[in-house]
C-alpha cells in the first residue's frame, strides 16, 4: 500500500518559507556554506606557503616556487649517476637539449654554470607506439565487432613493423643523471681559462 503524498499549491503557505542562512561568502559574492577554505580559495588572488611562511607569497591556484625548486632539487640529488656514453642530454628540468658532443662542449663554454652545479639528464628515447587496428577503428565497429577485412589488417601489419624500425621520434628526460667524461671536464676548463 502507497502513502499518497499531500498536495501543496505553488501559492501555499507551507510550500516555502524565509529562513536566514549563515555561511562563507567569497569575494566575488559565492555562497560557500559552512566552507571557509573553498570560500577563501576562490576570493583570494595570493597565498603564504604553508610549508615556510618566509618564502614569498604566490597565486592561489598556484604553488610556491621555492618549495617547488627545494622539491626538484632533491629529486635531482636522489637520481643514480650514469657515464655518458653519448646519448642525448637535457638540463634537468629544462627544455635545452645536446645531440652531440661539439654543441655540448660549445654550451659548457660559453655557460656562466660551474661545471660542479651543471644538472645533465640522461635522455631516454620516446618511439613512436604501434597502431592496434581494432582500437584505431573501435567507433566504427559494431560492439563487439572485429575487422575481417585481410588486406587492411595485413596493411596495418606493414605499418607496424615499419613502427618497430623506426628512430626515436623525440627524446624525453630520464631517469639518470649524467656523469660527464673527465676529458671533457678538462677541454672545457682549459678552453674557459683561455684568454
Amino acid at each position: 500500500m502507497s502513502v499518497k503524498k499531500p498536495i501543496i499549491m505553488y501559492d501555499a503557505p507551507e510550500a516555502a518559507s524565509l529562513k536566514t542562512v549563515t555561511g562563507w561568502v567569497s569575494a566575488d559574492g559565492r555562497f560557500f556554506g559552512a566552507d571557509e577554505n573553498l570560500a577563501r580559495y576562490c576570493g583570494a588572488t595570493h597565498r603564504r606557503c604553508e610549508a615556510n611562511p618566509e618564502h614569498p607569497i604566490y597565486e592561489v591556484n598556484s604553488s610556491c616556487n621555492e618549495c617547488r625548486h627545494d622539491r626538484r632539487q632533491a629529486k635531482f640529488a636522489a637520481m643514480p649517476v650514469k657515464d655518458w656514453a653519448g646519448e642525448p642530454l637535457v638540463i634537468f628540468d629544462g627544455d635545452r637539449y645536446f645531440f652531440d658532443e661539439d654543441d655540448l662542449r660549445d654550451y659548457l663554454v660559453d655557460s656562466d654554470i660551474e661545471l660542479a652545479d651543471m644538472q645533465l639528464c640522461i635522455c631516454e628515447p620516446n618511439y613512436p607506439r604501434e597502431i592496434d587496428p581494432e582500437e584505431h577503428f573501435c567507433d566504427d565497429l559494431p560492439e563487439d565487432g572485429e575487422i575481417n577485412d585481410g588486406q587492411l589488417l595485413a596493411a596495418f601489419e606493414l605499418l607496424n613493423e615499419m613502427v618497430r624500425q623506426s628512430r626515436p621520434l623525440s627524446w624525453s628526460e630520464g631517469e639518470f643523471a649524467a656523469r660527464l667524461p673527465q676529458s671533457l671536464i678538462d677541454e672545457v676548463t682549459a678552453a674557459r681559462a683561455a684568454p
